[in-house]
């Protein structure tokens, strides 16, 4: 029985590819509180930061609709959705139990505020009518704390038509179960939390070795439990654009062990010649809880175009892999000249009043759909940024404004902005730092093949920022009472890459 995919992810917390449907969303609950490439292969998060249960998830089932093999016994589908539950909290340190029944359904109709009945608090599993093609959805609600996600409220769905067995509903529910304690799919079609738009759902009712290493990275090693672990991974590593037959520099990767036991590295090895393990990480490296050590490579093209491969460092806690890009250039100029790029879309929401940015295919497919998040259009505006480094070029971070401070998003133009951002608004969240990269103005003018981007701010309590590279269009919104931001007597915040 497949499960299927929507993801209410307002945040965007992610940029890899999604699939029409899946089956979980996670959405910020609005309450005031204290203020594009391959992917590595391996668990992943709903949210960056992560968002996590920080006391026992305690959950009420209600047996409302419950299919003929479950409506008679009661005590038996309680007792397996809390086997299910158990399955994740032997492995992590983070507790779960059942804390009675409920008339309460788990519906999830919701606006796109995150307002409505359902986010009350409560964790219920309960039985509704989905989509054919669905076994089972289940939506988490998280709460800002400063930096910190915590997740506070969660709804399981339970098919009444597709789920017909003891054996389909173990099965279902341990995967929901990820997905309500803050996992995404795994693109290890090898893991119980495998899915869209990775990988095919699998068939395990029992969590396997990356289903139990994106657990303990969220939640830590359960009481009792000694073990290595690495959760320091990125999802790639890009060298970026060097000329076919020169060796790029030196590019390095960290291995820390975040678990409590020592980690013994028994091999290293890249599946691609044209990489060099230059060195670090050697065989019989141990590595104490705490500590690091970093691989150092290198690349040199053979040929033009794209390259990808594999760094695979296999370790007493299994295999772990990292996926390497490049691109090859026929030298006959500066590879930088070519370094990829992306055409940057503006949204805006006129409910909010609120434009919005992005480059990320996922993204922008899920704002065009309207479907999982609705009430944003495109304006048929554009630029051109940088998707990977780039001499002269600096990083743009992207932060999120909580509900409470504006429920928005900050592109910081340069690491100094993004830092002293972070400081001066340590509410904010850092989604990324770097984003994108763009080109910083010169004395408040743009470089030759290039063009300028202007920034306005709304000076409202909640917080927007608006970038475009129509002068015309700044200096309408400054009438309408938005403030201009910038360099020079043009008051350029950027430069866009011609």
């Amino acid at each position: 029985m497949a499960c299927a995919t929507a993801i209410a992810f307002p945040v965007f917390a992610q940029s890899a590819a999604l699939a029409t449907l899946t089956d979980y969303s996670l959405r910020p609950l609005n309450l005031v509180q204290a203020i594009g490439s391959e992917v590595a292969p391996k668990y992943s998060y709903l949210f960056t930061p992560p968002a996590r249960w920080k006391y026992t998830v305690r959950w009420k089932y209600n047996p409302a609709g419950a299919p003929a093999p479950f409506a008679n016994d009661k005590a038996i589908v309680i007792a397996l959705l809390q086997s299910a539950l158990d399955k994740w909290t032997a492995q992590c340190n983070v507790a779960g139990a059942y804390d009675g029944e409920t008339r309460i359904i788990p519906a999830h109709t919701f606006d796109e505020f995150g307002t409505g009945a359902q986010l009350d608090g409560l964790t219920i599993v309960g039985w509704g009518s989905l989509d054919p093609s669905i076994g089972g959805w289940t939506y988490a609600w998280y709460t800002q704390f400063g930096n910190q996600r915590e997740l506070a409220d969660a709804y399981i769905t339970l098919s009444t038509s597709n789920v017909t067995s003891i054996a389909e509903l173990g099965r279902l529910a341990t995967h929901e179960w990820g997905h309500a304690l803050g996992l995404d799919h795994s693109n290890l079609d090898s893991a119980l939390m495998a899915g869209p738009p990775w990988t095919q759902y699998t068939y395990f009712d029992s969590l396997q070795v990356d289903d139990v290493r994106g657990c303990r990275c969220l939640y830590g090693l359960p009481p009792g439990v000694s073990a290595p672990l690495v959760c320091s991974l990125p999802p790639q590593l890009q060298f970026g654009s060097i000329d076919v037959g020169v060796t790029s520099p030196l590019q390095g990767v960290t291995f820390t062990n975040s678990g409590n036991a020592p980690l013994a590295i028994r091999s290293s090895s890249i599946n691609d010649p044209a990489f060099t393990l230059v060195a670090g990480c050697a065989p019989d490296t141990v590595v104490v809880p705490g500590a690091s050590c970093t691989v150092q490579m290198t690349v040199m093209p053979s040929m033009v175009g794209p390259m990808t491969a594999r760094l695979a460092i296999v370790t007493d806690d299994g295999l772990y892999e990292l996926p390497l890009a490049a691109s090859g250039f026929d030298g006959t100029g500066p590879a930088a000249a070519a370094v990829p790029r992306g055409a940057v879309i503006e949204f805006y929401n006129p409910m909010l009043d609120h434009y919005f940015l992005t480059w990320v295919t996922a993204e922008i497919a899920t704002l065009d759909e309207g479907i999982v998040i609705g009430g944003w259009s495109r304006t048929g505006r554009a630029f051109t940024a940088y998707t990977v480094a780039q001499a002269g070029a600096s990083p743009v971070c992207r932060y999120y404004i909580p509900p409470a401070l504006g429920d928005s998003h900050f592109f910081g133009r340069d690491a100094s902005e993004c830092i002293a951002t972070g400081q001066n608004h340590p509410g904010l969240v850092l989604e990324e730092s770097n984003f994108m990269y763009m080109i910083p103005p010169d004395a408040g003018s743009c470089p030759a093949n290039s063009v300028a981007v202007y920034r306005v701010f709304s000076n409202r309590i909640d917080a927007n920022h608006r970038y475009m590279t129509d002068k015309t269009e700044r200096e309408r919104m400054v009438a309408k009472g938005w403030v201009a931001e910038g360099d020079g007597p043009d008051r350029i915040v950027m430069c866009a890459p011609q």
